[in-house]
């Protein structure tokens, strides 16, 4: 008795709502913070079967009838979806189904918690639009100040002094800078409003990777940075893949280690065959990350340290593109001694059905 007063009690406490039906899909509790989220009271709902209170409130796979669909699972399920409350309002829930067996295995009905996340889901649709449209409408100005700035430099207007020169290169610099972050903001938000499917073609990794660190020794030598390649010679690294996304991980990890490398030091790359796909390795011997950071350094945002440049964007992004081609991306780092960043990439495409390339 004791026992199940104390049930009762959590129940009705619980700040998520609480819905159990039994074998034949009929409500046999209904806690309060339920009576608050779908606009029913409790005895409104007892007795009666959830698909006729709620419609699919109890979701896709419980609305084809909650015994068969629990035991054809007969695992918890979290889903998002639309619930229709008393007054007609719909709302976005998140919830929980699971079943209840009794100690022979039979089944006796389900549970569902569940919260209503209607403003969190608008405050994420605002926050992407937002971000989208920041960064598409700065985009334009950007290119245009960049255009005009490069007449400049190319004495289109008349001869520069060599101050003005000077500053000019250096104006030409930040705005470079802020091209990158505007168009990393871009394509974050990309990524965020539809999965990102690679757009597949046939090339040679290995004539894209050279192609790659041809260019990125430009920024080693201003550095004095040593960049260096280990890749097989007697192949050329045939790979089914998003070729501009595939090299736009590997030019994010390059300029990642060179910017954290001190003048003198070394960055290599090297890629190892491994029959069904390909292990791409960026190390270099500069500032290292700290063991803290570790374990976010791919979320989106995230910066290692206050003095760190950038939006946080690069390893989200680089992250996301090896995962939708099948593959996998770490890292492994000593503070003060490097980083070495590794991602693998299958030889033969990943099929994504029913899904939109971006």
């Amino acid at each position: 008795m004791i026992r199940q007063k104390i049930l009762e009690i959590i129940i009705e406490n619980l700040p998520h709502g609480f819905l159990l039906v039994d074998s034949k899909g009929l409500v046999m509790e209904f806690n309060r913070a339920a009576e608050d989220i779908c606009g029913y009271s409790r005895k409104d709902v007892i007795g009666r079967h959830h698909i006729e209170i709620f419609g699919c409130a109890a979701g896709d796979a419980v609305s084809r009838g909650t015994q068969t669909a629990f035991q054809k699972s007969g695992e918890i399920e979290s889903v998002e979806r639309q619930l229709k409350r008393r007054n007609g309002e719909t709302i976005t829930i998140a919830a929980t189904l699971f079943p209840i067996y009794d100690v022979d295995g039979s089944f006796m009905g389900g549970v569902e918690l569940f919260r209503d996340i209607s403003t969190q889901k608008k405050k994420d649709r605002e926050r992407k639009n937002v971000l989208s449209m920041f960064a598409h409408d700065m985009k334009n100005p950007v290119v245009v100040a960049k255009g005009f700035l490069s007449r400049l430099l190319s004495d289109k207007a008349g001869n520069l002094t060599q101050k003005q020169r000077e500053y000019c290169v250096m104006i030409e610099d930040e705005m470079n800078r802020i091209h990158e972050l505007i168009m990393d903001f871009l394509q974050f938000s990309r990524f965020e409003a539809t999965e990102y499917v690679p757009a597949y073609s046939s090339f040679s990794l290995k004539d894209a990777l050279c192609e790659l660190v041809k260019e990125e020794r430009i920024l080693a030598d201003r550095k004095t940075i040593s960049l260096s390649m280990d890749i097989p010679g007697d192949s050329d690294l045939d790979i089914t893949g998003d070729r501009s996304m595939i090299s736009r991980v590997m030019s994010n990890l390059l300029d990642n280690a060179i910017k954290h490398t001190h003048p003198g030091g070394c960055v290599s790359v090297s890629v190892c065959d491994r029959n069904d796909h390909y292990l791409i390795t960026v190390t270099d011997n500069g500032v290292g990350i700290a063991a803290d950071h570790m374990p976010f350094i791919f979320d989106a945002f995230y910066r290692a340290g206050k003095d760190s440049k950038g939006t946080g964007l690069g390893l989200f992004i680089s992250r996301t593109i090896v995962e939708a081609h099948g593959g996998r991306i770490w890292a492994e780092s000593v503070p003060g001694k490097g980083s070495s960043f590794f991602f693998t990439l299958p030889q033969k495409p990943v099929v994504h059905a029913s899904k939109q390339t971006i």
